[in-house]
């Protein structure tokens, strides 16, 4: 299990995520679009304890023979390029990043080598080549910087081009080191101002213990029963935290508020390329006369895990969830699930 945090954004296009992961980003366990990566201007040494040498080791992946004759060449005017596409990874492109001085990212340049990075995204998306990425957290390697400085930069810069291109889901940030992805997810939770209860570990009630069991089963039930369904993440990541019993109120909700809509997209007969929001979903059942009880589970688990996921307002009441709260939530996240087992 590699996921660390997770942050849900909501869009006009729906809710996407940011996540954050304890791995090493040339040997992910899940498939993605485009790896960024950084290097100097013309330099492709895969130096020991580099992410080059990894890449290298993990992919047999030699940089410099696709920065001869990449696929997309932005080198003139912001500093990258994009290489032809890979076959049998778990990426499809490389994004690599050239000249950034690591240093930059905390001082006064930080915001053109972000804009850079971030412009060519927007170029990917436009071209529909980019669902998904995952970087390295810039300037948190040998440098040194403050996690503190860098990482609500990325952060915002992150949801805001999350915001501005439809195609891309998820922003994945990748740290191999385990000491710096926990200050990670300390910062994250600060910056987010997330509450206490929202960090509560939910295997500390003995209900939740015994009702996230069921769930447990029913998720690898269906996992086994869908290949596809391996690839999924919401799915997978939610098994794996419940499994290594380390999941938080926030990640159980923003988890499962992922999981129901992509299990309602795949029993609903609603097509189209634009969004369809859980909500619409929810409302085609209701047309073809599921029960209201059940429709509110589903209700349940979309309210709750839009409230998790984002700051609670001053003066809404009551100000805090309590473990009452999460029992509630996976109650309603267990009938759901008997309920997509058993529809037809």
């Amino acid at each position: 299990m590699s996921l660390v945090n997770i942050i849900s954004v909501p869009t006009s296009n729906g809710i996407k995520t940011i996540e954050i992961h304890n791995a090493d980003i040339t040997n992910l366990n899940f498939k993605f679009d485009v790896l960024v990566i950084s290097a100097y201007i013309n330099g492709y040494i895969p130096l020991p304890g580099t992410v080059l040498a990894s890449l290298e080791k993990n992919t047999g992946v030699v940089l410099r023979k696709y920065a001869q004759n990449p696929l997309l060449n932005l080198k003139r005017s912001l500093n990258c390029w994009l290489s032809d596409a890979f076959e049998d990874l778990s990426f499809k492109h490389i994004l690599c990043v050239e000249g950034i001085e690591t240093s930059s990212i905390s001082d006064g340049n930080s915001q053109e080598v972000l804009t850079n990075l971030f412009g060519t995204i927007s170029l990917l998306n436009y071209k529909g080549m980019c669902s998904s990425i995952a970087m390295p957290i810039l300037g948190a390697g040998s440098q040194q910087h403050s996690i503190h400085v860098i990482l609500p930069k990325l952060i915002e810069n992150a949801i805001l081009s999350l915001n501005s291109n439809s195609k891309l889901q998820t922003i994945y940030f990748v740290e191999i080191d385990a000491a710096k992805a926990a200050l990670i997810d300390q910062a994250i939770n600060t910056y987010l101002n997330r509450t206490e209860e929202k960090l509560e570990l939910v295997f500390d009630d003995p209900i939740v213990v015994t009702k996230l069991d069921v769930i447990l089963s029913k998720l690898i039930q269906i996992r086994d029963g869908n290949a596809h369904f391996n690839k999924q993440n919401a799915m997978t990541e939610l098994i794996d935290k419940i499994r290594d019993k380390n999941i938080r109120f926030f990640e159980l909700g923003i988890l499962g508020r992922k999981l129901l809509e992509f299990l309602l997209s795949d029993i609903s007969k609603l097509k189209r390329d634009g969004y369809i929001s859980i909500f619409e979903y929810i409302n085609d059942l209701k047309s073809r006369n599921v029960a209201d009880w059940m429709l509110t589970y589903m209700h349940t688990l979309r309210v709750f895990g839009n409230s998790v996921a984002h700051n609670t307002e001053s003066n809404a009441k009551p100000s805090k969830m309590n473990k009452n709260d999460i029992i509630v939530f996976t109650f309603a996240l267990d009938r759901f699930l008997d309920f997509y087992i058993q529809y037809e």
